[in-house]
């Protein structure tokens, strides 16, 4: 019992100050730039923060997938299985074994399932290669096996959906679709790339309630990427805030909504709308805008827009990562002992 229980507080994934750069001419942009976080099996981990932050690029970066003139520079991404580790930053991104991870062990829904799809071949096609990629099927096993996970994730009439185009379906079952094709191959992991984009309210709650199910059905362990705090206030069990590459809160859902310590997840759960506020007001903004990726502000890199900077020390010095009460880490000057 100890030993299962040992298993359990492993994470199944670990990545550690990661750094994932872009080198285009006008110079290097730090798009990640030492993050840090743990992924627990069976748990939904929500990466937030607003759009420019780094998330995506450490989606992709887990899976090997940055797109040219990116790289990883330094870091490392573990990933744990049966008790085996197997450093994903040390693998060829065009290698045999990180293809086999990539849809076999870690699923991933891209953010706009209409640029994800090839427009040129059906669903079921693009389905069948992914199944037959990872498993020796012959090609109506491996069709067969398409439909089922596409009924699995509540397209219906999957037997006809198959043989269609991506423009033929509904946004929302375009998403199922890229669902369906993430999980095909049974992968411990998936990655979400905010999964409700471009969704109307109601199609929104039918897909978290559709990856939810699946959590519980197939105990699954999900990164939610998104920028909705409703979303990840109803789906995650932990919260990692990043701003500018950085990791600057992370924590359990509950300590992140009741209890933010960093100014900047204080001043995004300020701009949520609420039931008790005045009617026709408007909300609280953040002030200021995300810095551009090739003038970083030196120190804190939130420090232009935190009402609560330290004068001489916020712009000086980058805080570290540091425990503040019994389950929350924060980067910020605020809470140096």
């Amino acid at each position: 019992m100890s030993n299962l229980s040992s298993e359990r507080n492993v994470p199944v994934l670990s990545v550690r100050d990661l750094q994932t750069y872009f080198f285009p001419d006008e110079g290097i942009v730090k798009a990640v730039d030492g993050a840090s976080f743990d992924l627990y099996a069976g748990k939904t981990l929500g990466i937030v923060g607003e759009s420019g932050c780094g998330k995506s690029v450490t989606a992709r970066s887990i899976l090997r997938i940055v797109e040219r003139p990116g790289k990883i520079v330094g870091g490392s991404i573990l990933l744990r299985k049966n008790g085996t580790e197997r450093e994903l930053t040390t693998l060829d991104p065009d290698g045999t074994e990180i293809r086999h991870i990539r849809g076999g062990e870690i699923g991933l829904v891209f953010q706009e399932p209409m640029t994800s799809f090839s427009p040129v071949h059906t669903i079921g096609n693009q389905l069948i290669e992914t199944i037959r990629l990872h498993h020796p099927l012959g090609k109506a096993e491996a069709r067969q096996r398409g439909i089922e996970a596409l009924r699995s994730v509540g397209i219906p009439k999957p037997e006809r959906r198959i043989d269609e185009y991506a423009f033929e379906l509904s946004g929302g079952l375009r998403q199922r679709a890229m669902i369906a094709m993430a999980l095909s191959c049974g992968p411990r992991i998936l990655i979400a790339d905010e999964p409700t984009t471009a969704l109307d309210v109601t199609t929104q709650a039918q897909i978290l309630d559709l990856l939810r199910s699946l959590q519980e059905r197939e105990g699954m362990t999900i990164i939610l990427i998104t920028h909705n705090l409703g979303v990840v206030a109803e789906m995650c069990d932990h919260v990692v805030v990043m701003y500018l590459g950085r990791v600057v809160e992370e924590g359990p859902v509950d300590a992140i909504f009741h209890n933010a310590k960093h100014p900047y997840t204080q001043a995004l759960l300020r701009s949520i709308p609420s039931i008790h506020a005045t009617t026709r007001t408007d909300l609280p903004t953040i002030s200021g805008s995300i810095p551009h990726p090739h003038n970083r502000p030196p120190g804190c890199p939130f420090h232009p827009r935190c009402p609560d900077r330290i004068a001489g020390v916020c712009e000086v010095k980058e805080p570290p990562l540091r425990r503040v009460g019994e389950e929350q880490d924060v980067s910020c000057f605020l809470y140096e002992r």
